[in-house]
This record gives C-alpha cells, sequence and structure tokens, in this order.
C-alpha cells in the first residue's frame, strides 16, 4: 500500500515538476534581465524600479499594502458571485427558451460592446461613490462570459441523450439536473475562470474612478505621488490576488468534475 502511495506521489511529482519549473525559470531570467537592464542602463527609480527595490517596498510596507488589498479582494468576490448568479441563470434560460434567446440574446450582446469605463461615471450617479457603484461594475465586466458559456456548455448536449431520456419518460427538470448542466460544467468553469480575471479588473477600474481605499485607488495615490516602487508593488500584489482566485477555481473545477479536466485548462 506505501509502495502505491510513493508511486502515486512520484508520478504527481513527474508531472507536475515540468509545469512548475518551465515559468520559475523564464521568470528569473526575466528579473535578472530587468534588475541588470535598469543598473546599467541608469534608468531613475521613478521610471522604472529594480525588482529588487519592488521586493524591499512589500516587505517594507505590507501593512498598507495587506490593508487595501481586503478592499479589493472583498469587493471582488462580491461582483463575481453576482456575476455567477446572474450570468448562470441568463445562459440557462437562452438555453431553455427559444423565446427568451431571441428577444434577450441581442440585448446582451448589446450591452456587452458598450465599454465599460464608460459605466463608471454613471454608476456613481446612480450609486454613489460607495461599495455599491464598483461592485457593479465588476458585476458587468465578468458576467457576459458566464451567459455565453453557459448557454453554449447546455447547447453542447448530446441530442441522441436527450431523445432517449425523453422515451424513458424522463421530466425536463430531470433532463436538466442529469444530462444538460453535467454535461455543461466544464464549459461553465471555464466561463468562471475568465470571469474571476474580469471581475478583478473591474474593481480595479471602480477603484481608480470612486473609491478612497483599495488597490485601485492605491496605484493612483501612488501615481500622483510618483511612488513608482510602490505603484508596482501593489501590481504585483493584485497580480497574485487575480493567480490564486484562478487558481482556487481550478482547484474547485478538479474536485467538481470527476473526469480529467487537465486537457480542458
Amino acid at each position: 500500500m506505501e509502495n502505491t502511495k510513493e508511486n502515486g506521489l512520484a508520478n504527481y511529482l513527474a508531472v507536475r515538476a515540468p509545469q512548475i519549473a518551465a515559468p520559475t525559470i523564464i521568470s528569473t531570467l526575466l528579473l535578472v534581465v530587468w534588475q541588470v537592464g535598469v543598473e546599467v542602463l541608469n534608468i531613475p527609480e521613478a521610471i522604472l524600479p529594480t525588482p529588487l527595490r519592488i521586493l524591499e517596498t512589500i516587505v517594507l510596507r505590507w501593512e498598507l499594502l495587506l490593508l487595501h488589498s481586503w478592499p479589493t479582494l472583498s469587493e471582488c468576490l462580491f461582483g463575481f458571485a453576482l456575476a455567477v448568479a446572474v450570468g448562470m441563470g441568463l445562459g440557462i434560460l437562452l438555453a431553455l427558451s427559444q423565446l427568451f434567446r431571441v428577444g434577450v440574446y441581442p440585448l446582451i450582446v448589446a450591452f456587452q460592446v458598450v465599454p465599460k469605463v464608460a459605466l463608471a461615471p454613471l454608476f456613481i450617479v446612480w450609486f454613489g461613490l460607495g461599495m455599491t457603484s464598483r461592485v457593479l461594475l465588476a458585476f458587468v465586466i465578468a458576467f457576459f462570459p458566464m451567459v455565453v458559456n453557459t448557454y453554449a456548455g447546455i447547447q453542447s448536449t448530446d441530442p441522441i441523450m436527450v431523445r432517449m431520456a425523453r422515451a424513458s419518460s424522463a421530466t425536463r427538470w430531470t433532463i436538466f439536473r442529469k444530462i444538460e448542466f453535467p454535461t455543461a460544467l466544464p464549459y461553465i468553469f471555464s466561463g468562471l475562470k475568465i470571469g474571476i480575471t474580469f471581475a478583478v479588473i473591474g474593481i480595479i477600474v471602480a477603484e481608480f474612478v470612486t473609491a478612497q481605499e483599495g488597490l485601485g485607488y492605491l496605484i493612483v495615490f501612488s501615481e500622483g505621488n510618483v511612488d513608482t516602487p510602490m505603484l508596482m508593488a501593489a501590481l504585483i500584489v493584485l497580480s497574485l490576488i487575480g493567480v490564486i482566485l484562478y487558481a482556487a477555481i481550478g482547484g474547485l473545477e478538479k474536485l467538481i468534475i470527476r473526469w480529467d479536466v487537465g486537457q480542458k485548462m
């Protein structure tokens, strides 16, 4: 039994090692080139600080970065949750109702092409400078991938399976729950991974315009003070938040979907 576990661990490490090593090596080389290039060319810190200077800023001012990370993270998750609920609901309705699809889908597409940055001032007028306007901006940016992927996933169901289920007197709800929704899960998780990155972007755009806290506000504040190391540090923390949220959804996908999702990522 122990040999089986050891072999399983060895196989897992053998598969994961190249996936971890390749980006690590490339990132390290880029950081070395960045560090050496800035020092050799004598680029001012206000224009481009070195990676070591950015790391020093993160270490010395981690409390400030942590303080501004929490509003960004919490508002991002609120907007994303709203996008998931509304987006999946609309996607299901689009797939199951032809009348709804014909009447509503063109409106959803038309709304998607509206520049979302242009909505920020309008949301301020409607909802004020508080959390609501920022969450809603994250929502409108993130919900479209959920709509499209949910709709496409349900539409991808094998029609032969549906006909067989109907021939067995299965109800519409049973067909959806047992056949269509499980088939759509890989598509839905693809939408989730796209949506979470869009939600992060939406929150930052909103914080540029309305917030007095958050990483977006910290970036704007640092730019105004020509504090480029802090600006870059905030960008790195923001990137880490996005990567962690994306990885969390990927892990949830592997837990929920029993077949091999590695090919779909």
